[in-house]
């Protein structure tokens, strides 16, 4: 033809050129590949859901699931008793566990925890307690009292006395049925210093107890519950964490948190033992131990990451709600002191709850 190519030969494409464009659509096309042993792999993480549970999902495990292919699979509310109960069985269903401080040292005790690989999670710049050889602290996080905005003006407590208060700060309370930050807020509302809560005076404790009872509308179980039972006017005043708070002021709630006499604790994330994926789950440790990974949580949820470099990264507007550690007001969770004692005091709570 003369030379000439065609009608059509200005669009026309080479089959080279259509190779290279195939390939640069595979490099920008939001799919994971994943290598070949990777292949049918997943770890199945128990969390405490809610917008920390989504946070982390966005955050942690899809970083993860990019970067190695493997999938994350993520089921809420964590449990000693449950964890204890499938180690023992030989059926152990879950890769990771986040657990509380409490929890922590009750599961060590128990031996139902797999010893962090150091080679695969790279967490030396961390602060000590982060750095438990059984486990991992992810964030720090901060629970206190939550109220309304919108009922109650002038009324809401702002501290454990003020919350005990009934007569001076009328309203319907909200507790949570599990024994740990229970007895610790029970013994600061009956006048304990933060620094002199442990070794906790059990008995003083529910002598405490026993005075709010009667003006306890909802014993609670589920930690969503803890701000959902405000929005809904069910309850006035709850113990709850910062990111539950945060997370409603957001959405528009007319909802509030006071920052005094805060229970801090350090959030860890553990692997079973005999977990079925142990490998995979240490690689997803070593994610939610990467400093830049950390920030960015911290910039969404509210809570404190656990590397000290870190915190000057954290957004202005987000530092406001990080807890403050140095503060004599609040007090740090100790849970050596709950490893030695939750068998004992569980099954009492139960009782208690019941009578």
């Amino acid at each position: 033809m003369n030379g000439e190519t065609g009608p059509t030969s200005r669009h026309a494409v080479s089959r080279r050129q259509l190779l290279k464009l195939a390939g640069a659509t595979a490099l920008a096309a939001p799919v994971y590949l994943r290598p070949a042993w990777a292949q049918n792999k997943q770890v199945v993480v128990v969390n405490f859901g809610g917008d920390m549970g989504n946070i982390k999902q966005e955050v942690f495990y899809n970083a993860f699931t990019r970067d190695t292919g493997i999938e994350v699979v993520t089921v809420a509310g964590p449990e000693v008793a449950k964890l204890k109960l499938m180690v023992e069985q030989g059926a152990v269903e879950w890769d990771l566990i986040d657990l509380l401080p409490g929890w922590l040292g009750q599961a060590k005790k128990l031996g139902l925890l797999e010893e962090i690989d150091d080679t695969i999670v790279e967490r030396a710049d961390a602060l000590p307690e982060a750095r438990d050889a059984y486990a991992c602290g992810a964030s720090i996080y901060a629970g206190g009292i939550a109220y309304p905005t919108d009922r109650l003006e002038g009324l809401q407590p702002k501290t454990w006395p003020e919350f005990w208060d009934v007569e001076n700060h009328p309203g319907r309370r909200g507790l949570r049925t599990r024994i740990a930050d229970t007895l610790e807020i029970a013994l600061m509302a009956d006048g304990v210093a933060p620094r002199d809560v442990y070794p906790c005076d059990i008995e003083r404790a529910f002598q405490a107890l026993d005075r709010i009872k009667p003006h306890v509308s909802h014993w609670i179980d589920s930690t969503a519950q803890t701000v959902s039972l405000i929005q809904s006017n069910e309850t006035d005043y709850t113990f709850t964490y910062t990111t539950r708070v945060k997370g409603m002021q957001e959405a528009g709630v007319p909802m509030d948190y006071s920052f005094r006499q805060n229970l801090l604790g350090m959030l860890y994330t553990s692997v079973p033992k005999g977990a079925k994926n142990r490998d995979a789950a240490m690689q997803l440790l070593n994610y939610i131990m990467k400093p830049d990974l950390q920030v960015e949580m911290s910039n969404r949820s509210g809570d404190a990451p656990t590397y000290v470099s870190a915190l000057d990264k954290v957004t202005p507007e987000i530092r406001k709600w990080l807890p403050d550690t140095a503060s004599e007001d609040n007090l740090i969770i100790n849970g050596d002191w709950w490893a030695d004692h939750s068998e004992e005091l569980e099954p009492r709570m139960k009782e208690w709850l019941l009578t």
